[in-house]
């Protein structure tokens, strides 16, 4: 069976085939949590009809197991590739952990189509000797980020890339969830180096296992995510046990989770967090990408990163849409947003990866787009007064000054805001009809009939 797929995604797929046509691989790009499952369901799904034989190949255990359970719904045959799995060879599907297929390249004849998930990876020697076992197969990549964290491109291994709709437009759309960002004082990263394109991690840690700055992260969870389910993003397994014991100080239920922890217990957590048992689940290099948790409603960023992918990622967990959800609350205690900027923003893609960014000197050309008061500490974006206090800038650029120990919340641009609150009070398809037509959107009927039919999912 193949499965329903949204207009935009179709659209995706079109695109996709059409440069297939022409290269061996592309790669296809779409925001966390627009349902690049879905789309690789579809393509399997398709494939099988015509008898060809699909590898889905993942990074992770935790992801063979949400993808199978995609694949059950709709009634995609499949096998699986994994240590401690007997899977069933024959299935025209293999949901494949690369690192177990790599060592099990005899059993399988050939692939006509590898759907690499989390593409970024795909610099990673495991794959490229997978591509090499099946030359003549069609090559597929699915990422949100399409570039290595230290922002390199991956023009070596992809031909063409198809790019998917920008995260503000799905938003708008709802299919992603809207967000309130808050942002701490940057903490002190003093003798922390970098190492690989990011910071060392070992110094890392030892700059982030301070006391006030995890148990700032305790004082305003609890102000502004009080008894949400939150995800913490940390450095390490240390500081992630840390924070644990302060949350618990606090009162609150709270747990730990890493890559290296039994299966049977990690699932066991995620089913108490899904529940609301674990309030606060603290997590280490497990659910920054391609897990699709839309149970959190908070994420906690503990883990200061000059990856733009990384930063993405993780937000992007807190942006899924689920029910009974309103909105995302993003507590940065990081300094990321002031890195990077709003998980909204719209940020252009490409296989050659992003040019490295100069060092700002002044603020006649800042590199992220966000502000601070002097007068009230709202952090908004450039704008010649401050949208809260009414401010007045001497210059349409400062430097952002961070008060230590205070989060602020991010305010994106007054128009947004406003438009979302017409849109809360449009009602009826038909009041969102009007709305669409009134604010001149291309396809008004289509954005009108996909925010009425989330609301109605949610």
């Amino acid at each position: 069976m193949i499965p329903n797929v949204r207009d935009y995604q179709a659209d995706m797929i079109e695109r996709a085939r059409a440069q297939l046509r022409q290269h061996r691989s592309v790669l296809v790009q779409s925001p966390t949590g627009s349902g690049k499952t879905v789309l690789s369901a579809f393509m399997a799904g398709s494939a099988t009809t015509k008898g060809l034989k699909v590898a889905f190949l993942v990074h992770r255990r935790e992801l063979i197991k949400q993808t199978a359970a995609t694949y059950s719904e709709v009634g995609i045959p499949y096998g699986i590739v994994s240590s401690g799995i007997t899977g069933d060879r024959h299935k025209p599907v293999q949901i494949c952990g690369i690192q177990t297929l790599v060592k099990r390249l005899d059993y399988f004849n050939h692939f006509d189509l590898i759907i690499v998930d989390e593409a970024h990876h795909a610099t990673a020697s495991m794959y490229a000797t997978v591509l090499d076992a099946y030359p003549k197969a069609k090559v597929v990549g699915l990422s949100a980020t399409p570039e290595r964290l230290d922002g390199a491109g991956l023009s070596k291994y992809f031909q063409s890339m198809v790019d998917g709709p920008k995260v503000s437009w799905l938003i708008e759309s709802g299919y992603l969830s809207k967000f309130r960002l808050y942002a701490p004082s940057q903490p002190d990263l003093t003798g922390v180096h970098m190492l690989g394109g990011d910071y060392n991690r070992k110094e890392l840690e030892s700059a982030v296992v301070r006391p006030g700055l995890v148990g700032d992260a305790v004082t305003h969870y609890s102000k502004l995510a009080q008894g949400k389910r939150a995800m913490v993003f940390c450095v390490s397994i240390k500081h992630s046990l840390s924070v644990v014991e302060r949350f618990q100080a606090g009162g609150y239920r709270a747990a730990h989770i890493d890559g290296t922890m039994d299966q049977f217990v990690r699932d066991a957590l995620i089913a108490d967090f899904v529940s609301g048992r674990i309030q606060v689940l603290s997590s280490v290099d497990l659910v920054s990408e391609g897990f699709d948790l839309p149970a959190m409603e908070v994420a906690i960023l503990l883990r200061p990163t000059k990856s733009l992918s990384l930063y993405l990622q993780q937000v992007g967990r807190a942006l899924r849409i689920s029910p009974g959800k309103d909105e995302a609350i993003i507590l940065d205690h990081a300094g990321n947003a002031m890195t990077h900027g709003l998980p909204d923003d719209d940020r252009t893609w490409s296989l050659d990866g992003r040019k490295k960014r100069k060092r700002v000197k002044d603020d006649d050309d800042p590199a992220v787009p966000v502000k601070q008061c002097p007068d009230c500490s709202h952090v908004h974006r450039p704008a010649p007064e401050c949208p809260r206090c009414g401010h007045e800038y001497p210059t349409l650029g400062r430097t952002v000054e961070e008060l230590e120990g205070e989060l602020q919340e991010v305010e994106r641009a007054r128009v947004k805001q406003e438009q979302r609150q017409e849109q809360s009070k449009a009602r009826s398809l038909e009041d969102l009809v009007k709305l669409g037509i009134a604010r001149k959107y291309k396809n008004p009927h289509f954005w009108a009939k996909r925010v009425h039919e989330s609301r109605k999912g949610s």
